[in-house]
C-alpha cells in the first residue's frame, strides 16, 4: 500500500504541531512496511523561479515540497498556488490512500478524491478557538489572534466542515475533539469517524534520550513550557505561577519558556514588572534541542485553555516529566483522569499542588509511572497500526 501524507508544513518548515505529527506518523507507517510519500510545501517570498523539491528522509521516505507564498493563511496559499500540480503529482505517484490534515485538505480534496480515497485528521476545533479569542480581547489577547481566529473564522469553519463531510474517513486526535465535532457538524455519513491520539517515536526517545536514574537532575526542580506565545495557550498564566511559587511557596525555581508569538513582548514586560529573574524566555528551537532541555526539567506546565491533543503533553509524559494543566477535558483524557499528571482548578491551585507533590510525593516513582503509561499508550507504532486499519478499510 502506498500512502500520501498531505500537509503544507513539514520539518524544518513548521508553524505548529501538525508538521511534527506528520513526520512521526510517516516513520510509524514506514516501520510497518507501508510505503509513504509526504507531499508538503516550503514558504518563499514569491513563487516565481521556485520548483518542486524532492528530499529523502534517512528511512527512505520521499518528501515532495511545493513552493507557496509565506503569508497567512499559509495552508490556503499552499493549495491554491499548487492546485493542479498537487493533483498531477499525486496521480503520478499512484497513491492508494491520501491522508490530509484539517485546514489543509479543502479545496484540494475536490480533485484528489478522483485519484484515491481521502482520510482527514482533525487537530483542533476552530469554533473553540474563536470563542476563546473573543474572550481574550479584554484580557491580554492580541490583535493578530483576533484577525486569525475571529475575522478568519467563516473561512476556517467552511473549510473544516467541507473536509469533515467530504472525507472518506475523518479522524479526530482525541475523544474530546470527536465529541465537539459531532456536536458542531452532526454525525458523519456512514459512521466513518474515529479518534486516534497523536503518536511519539518511542524508539528514538529510548535511543537518544535514555532513562536517567533520577527524575530531578538539577539541585532544584526546573519548570519548562514550549509553544506559540498566544493567549489561548495560557502563557500569561506562567508569570503568575512563577510569582506564586516564589512569593507564597518560597520556591525560586528556574522556569524556561520556549516560544514565539504575539504575546512575546507583553510576556517579557510582565516578567520585568514582577521582577522574576528566575524565568528565562527563549525563542523557538528545533525539536531535538527542545527535547534535550525538557529531559532535564521536572515539571512541564501546559496552562492552555483549550487543546485537542498537544504534542508537548505526550512528549513530556513519554520522557517521564510531570505535566501540570488546568482541569479541562483534554488534560483528564490524556492523563487518565489526572492519575498521571497534575490537574488544577486555578493558578493558585496549580502552585499549591506543585508544592504538595514536591514535598510529599516520590518524584522518581511518579515520573517513571508517567513514562511507562505514556510510552505504552502513545507509541507511534501503535498509532500507525490504527491508521493502517483505516487505510485498508477505505482502499478496499
Amino acid at each position: 500500500m502506498h500512502v500520501v501524507l498531505l500537509s503544507h508544513e513539514y520539518p524544518p518548515f513548521i508553524f505548529g504541531g501538525v508538521g511534527s505529527f506528520v513526520k512521526t506518523l510517516a516513520y510509524g507507517l514506514q516501520s510497518h512496511g507501508t510505503k509513504v510519500t509526504v507531499v508538503s510545501g516550503y514558504p518563499v517570498p514569491n513563487t516565481s523561479g521556485h520548483r518542486i523539491v524532492v528530499d529523502q528522509e534517512e528511512n527512505g521516505i520521499d518528501v515532495l515540497r511545493f513552493p507557496y507564498l509565506n503569508i497567512p493563511p499559509r495552508h490556503t496559499m499552499f493549495q491554491l498556488l499548487n492546485f493542479k500540480r498537487l493533483y498531477n503529482v499525486i496521480k503520478k505517484i499512484g497513491a492508494d490512500v491520501i491522508h490530509g490534515q484539517s485546514g489543509i485538505t479543502f479545496p484540494a480534496i475536490l480533485n484528489l478524491q478522483n485519484i484515491a480515497p481521502v482520510v482527514v485528521t482533525f487537530h483542533t476545533n476552530v469554533k473553540m478557538l474563536k470563542s476563546l479569542t473573543a474572550h481574550s480581547l479584554f484580557k491580554g489577547g492580541s490583535i493578530g489572534d483576533f484577525f486569525t481566529y475571529m475575522i478568519g473564522y467563516p473561512a476556517w469553519i467552511y473549510t473544516y466542515k467541507n473536509e469533515f463531510m467530504r472525507a472518506d474517513v475523518a479522524v479526530a486526535v482525541s475523544r474530546t475533539l470527536m465529541k465537539e465535532m459531532i456536536r458542531d457538524f452532526g454525525e458523519k455519513d456512514g459512521d466513518e469517524f474515529f479518534y486516534i491520539p497523536n503518536g511519539i517515536d518511542v524508539k528514538k526517545l529510548q535511543r537518544e534520550y535514555p532513562r536517567v536514574s533520577s527524575n530531578v537532575e538539577e539541585k532544584e526542580p526546573t519548570i519548562i513550557f514550549g509553544g506559540r506565545l498566544y493567549w489561548t495557550k495560557g502563557v500569561l498564566h506562567l508569570i503568575k505561577l512563577a510569582y506564586l511559587l516564589r512569593r507564597k511557596h518560597n520556591f525560586d525555581w528556574k522556569m524556561i519558556i520556549y516560544g514565539a508569538g504575539p504575546l512575546a513582548t507583553q510576556l517579557k514586560k510582565r516578567l520585568s514588572d514582577y521582577g522574576l529573574d528566575n524565568v528565562i524566555v527563549r525563542d523557538l528551537v528545533d525539536t531535538d534541542e527542545f527535547i534535550s532541555a525538557m529531559r532535564k526539567a521536572t515539571f512541564v506546565v501546559l496552562p492552555s485553555l483549550y487543546e485537542a491533543c498537544p504534542m508537548l503533553l505526550i512528549e513530556s509524559m513519554c520522557l517521564g516529566k510531570i505535566p501540570v494543566m488546568f482541569n479541562l477535558p483534554y488534560a483528564l483524557e490524556f492523563t487518565d483522569n489526572g492519575k498521571y499528571g497534575v490537574v488544577a482548578n486555578s493558578i493558585t491551585d496549580m502552585a499549591t499542588k506543585i508544592e504538595a507533590i514536591y514535598m510529599n510525593a516520590d518524584m522518581v516513582q511518579l515520573g517513571n509511572g508517567i513514562r511507562d503509561f505514556a510510552r505504552t499508550k502513545y507509541d507511534v507504532l501503535n498509532v500507525a497500526s490504527k491508521y493502517i486499519d483505516i487505510y485498508k478499510r477505505v482502499a478496499n
